[in-house]
């Protein structure tokens, strides 16, 4: 029981670093180069300096969008841990890691997406950031969402 419970908390763990910090770090650099990844105003662009903000405004922009990822934490730990049941029950069942990898790029890919858009709204997301999520997704539910299996026989 204490396995699994240290693996349900790597797993949610995980998801949390690649996917909300992905994303968290998306949002507060995208401004330094002249986009700003969310609102219905026109950002700082590219005219005539860069990067587009300075350093007083990505520090006030990291703020800002902490105040964001903390409320998209909540709904990302219950994807984290619907991601957690869907792959170790395939693995339960002994589904090759390839096919373990496939539901979980497709799985975390879209609920990534989905709980960035639906908490986007707030501040007006744009679909950089939520493509971001999307592709963070899938990395993690390809390459770390499936347990590494060891192919050592053992001796009887």
């Amino acid at each position: 029981m204490k396995r699994i419970a240290i693996d349900l908390l790597q797993t949610v763990g995980l998801y949390l670093l690649v996917v909300v910090g992905g994303v968290f770090g998306f949002l507060v650099c995208a401004p330094v180069f002249g986009y700003l990844p969310y609102s219905d105003r026109p950002g700082p662009g590219w005219f005539g300096r860069f990067p587009g903000v300075g350093w007083a405004d990505f520090w006030h922009g990291a703020r800002f969008h902490l105040g964001w990822t903390l409320l998209l934490a909540p709904y990302a730990i219950l994807c984290g841990l619907l991601l957690f049941v869907v792959a170790r029950v395939l693995e339960r069942f002994h589904a090759p890691r390839v096919v373990v990898a496939v539901v979980g790029a497709l799985l975390a890919g879209f609920v990534s997406g989905y709980i960035v858009v639906a908490i986007g709204w707030y501040i007006a997301i744009a679909a950089p950031p939520v493509y971001a999520a999307v592709i963070l997704g899938i990395l993690y539910g390809a390459w770390l969402l499936p347990k590494r299996k060891v192919l050592i026989p053992r001796d009887v």
